[in-house]
């Protein structure tokens, strides 16, 4: 895989500060000398761009390498284009080292190329060697709100949805399907539909980028989206590009933008899966 963004100081143009960026690996660094394993709440937020990585354009997908998202997001420029979006994964394992390292997986309408952001999702962080599972929801600019009554497990099996029930109101449900629980909430929010997305990512803590924790392999199939008007879905398969819409390939780029932290593989036979693998290498697509 090619390194498409070499320069950090294009990236403090883009993000507007190098503390973004930077402040993750920092305060990490500071509460592991101190001795501090405390769990701080992470911020899901929209994608950063790496700069100076041209976009290009293979068999229809536009590949392009953020600093915090991997996975995959539909993109247009029609207000109210997207209304629903779920999807099924299974909650990965982390791997225990010292330091502070976060993950989150999830579904989500808007953040692309826009400041809003409605999203659920599931958590899994290594905390100095301690590790920790939840389910979540958030709107931006707030962080995360665990959901309460959902003990996360790694292997369980989960779906997370998101949807506009009628204009400008939203339903995040996350249901684990391992254990037959589900939470979550609805919310008045102003979110345009410009995109949609199922994303693994490295969240911010603490006002910067966290480490990245190492996981197993992420798969999320089979995952949908609606274009229908709000509270009526219709369910059509997450990489099947709809009309007016771009499909984004996103890879994740370490703070320098020197190297790839996180890459998604190919989309399955049936546009509706991916998997997301730690490293510069993509993994095979799920089979169908």
């Amino acid at each position: 895989m090619q390194i498409r963004a070499k320069l950090l100081g294009s990236a403090v143009a883009v993000l507007g500060s190098a503390s973004l960026v930077m402040a993750g690996g920092a305060a990490s660094a500071s509460a592991s000398a101190s001795g501090m394993a405390a769990h701080r709440t992470p911020r899901v937020g929209r994608m950063l761009r790496a700069p100076g990585a041209s976009a290009r354009t293979v068999r229809g997908i536009t590949k392009l390498d953020s600093y915090n998202w991997s996975g995959y997001a539909q993109s247009t420029k029609t207000d109210g284009t997207f209304t629903a979006v779920k999807d099924y994964w299974t909650v990965p394992t982390v791997t225990t080292k010292a330091g502070d390292q976060y993950s989150s997986d999830w579904v989500g309408i808007d953040g692309f190329s826009n400041q809003t952001l409605v999203q659920d999702g599931t958590e899994a962080d290594n905390i100095n060697g301690t590790v920790k599972y939840d389910a979540w929801t958030e709107i931006l600019p707030a962080s995360e709100v665990v959901i309460p009554g959902l003990v996360i497990s790694p292997g369980n099996s989960m779906e997370g949805l998101v949807e506009e029930t009628k204009p400008g109101t939203w339903k995040m449900t996350v249901f684990d399907l391992t254990t037959g629980k589900s939470g979550g909430r609805t919310v008045k929010y102003s979110s345009p539909g410009l995109s949609v997305e199922v994303i693994h990512e490295r969240p911010e803590v603490g006002g910067g980028l966290a480490n990245l924790a190492t996981t197993t392999n992420v798969t999320f199939d089979p995952g949908s989206l609606s274009t229908a008007p709000p509270g009526t879905p219709t369910w059509k398969p997450l990489l099947k590009v709809v009309t007016g819409a771009t499909l984004n390939e996103i890879f994740m780029l370490n703070n320098p933008g020197t190297a790839i932290i996180a890459s998604p593989s190919a989309p399955d036979s049936d546009s509706d899966g991916f998997t997301v693998a730690d490293g510069a290498t993509s993994p095979p697509p799920p089979k169908s």
